[in-house]
């Protein structure tokens, strides 16, 4: 069973990715040390980088669907820049 976390969206970073405070995980979640605030880049989601036309119209997108709102996060991993990749489902 994938860990799950729980909070709501604080900053997006771009368009597919976002800072969360973390402030419910799991009952059974098997890593129990999640920070506060977690940067979470969305799962199965490649956006085009800032500085683009496309990337800014994505973070736009991004923060009309999750700034501010409560989100649920089931965790698949960490990346190399300590990034929690998860799929979202917002609550």
């Amino acid at each position: 069973m994938a860990d799950i976390i729980q909070g709501p969206v604080t900053h997006i970073i771009d368009g597919d990715t976002f800072d969360m405070q973390v402030t419910h995980t799991g009952k059974f979640n098997e890593y129990d040390d999640y920070n506060e605030y977690e940067r979470i880049r969305i799962a199965d989601i490649d956006a085009p980088e800032l500085g683009t036309w496309q990337g800014e119209i994505e973070k736009i997108e991004l923060q009309n669907a999750l700034q501010g709102r409560m989100v649920r996060c089931t965790v698949q991993t960490r990346d190399v820049y300590g990034r929690i990749v998860a799929s979202v489902e917002v609550l």
